[in-house]
């Protein structure tokens, strides 16, 4: 382990060296091993040498892990699960709380593949929304950055979807990307069924194996683990009744 770091009132961002997770795609997650704990699943919010995932500790497992120090060992299986596919030339993404953590690692390759980028960053307050160094970063290489939160302490005051129906009535996007608290993922979902835009969003489900063996995951006829963790619309759609 390189560093353990507080990037949020919430979250701790972890950083790793882990050859797979360097070539891993945004969306993927690997399942962390916390000895005499839980195996956890997380989404990697930096893929790169090293790779990093960003944890809210909220169980004796995660509690754990935030706790551990520079150098010592943590134990990674994965990357696991299938990423966010590239596609359009316009690009919203969408993320709440820690739903952040992978749309970071993706907006930050859409901007290396020449795309446009909007990145709307939701939470309850400024202080608790992670990875706000690595976003800020993103808006010096052409991001547009529009943040919410709940509070008003940053940008808009209100939730993730507020300001999305009046964005999309200035401009048109080719592709959505989301992820957060699944509440607000139907809602993008609905709004982008709507305005005819394709979506991909990534789901969240209690995972257990990560390798399609238990069903602890599914959702409906997929399974999280492998059939997702992203899903795109027509899986959604798909999912409608269900989630």
């Amino acid at each position: 382990m390189e560093s353990v770091e507080r990037d949020s009132q919430m979250t701790y961002t972890i950083r790793f060296r882990d050859e797979a997770c360097s070539q891993a795609e945004p969306g993927q997650f690997v399942m962390i091993w916390v000895p005499s704990e839980n195996e956890c699943p997380m989404s990697l919010s930096e893929i790169g040498t090293p790779a990093a995932i960003t944890v809210r500790p909220v169980g004796r497992a995660t509690e754990k892990l935030c706790k551990k120090k520079e150098g010592e060992t943590i134990w990674v299986r994965g990357p696991y699960g299938r990423g966010f596919t590239i596609r359009g030339a316009s690009n919203l993404l969408i993320g709440g709380g820690t739903g952040i953590a992978p749309l970071i690692p993706l907006a930050e390759k859409l901007v290396e593949s020449g795309r446009r980028v909007t990145l709307i960053l939701a939470g309850q307050t400024a202080s608790t929304i992670p990875l706000l160094s690595r976003a800020r970063r993103l808006e010096k290489q052409g991001v547009e950055l529009i943040y919410v939160t709940e509070d008003g302490s940053l940008g808009f005051k209100g939730v993730a979807t507020d300001p999305l129906e009046n964005l999309l009535k200035e401009r048109r996007f080719d592709q959505i990307y989301t992820c957060g608290p699944e509440e607000m993922i139907k809602k993008v979902y609905n709004i982008a069924k709507a305005n005819k835009i394709p979506i991909q969003a990534s789901l969240e489900r209690y995972i257990k194996c990560g390798i399609s063996l238990c069903g602890s995951c599914a959702v409906g006829r997929y399974l999280v683990c492998s059939d997702g963790p992203v899903f795109h619309e027509n899986q959604l759609k798909d999912l409608e009744n269900i989630w």
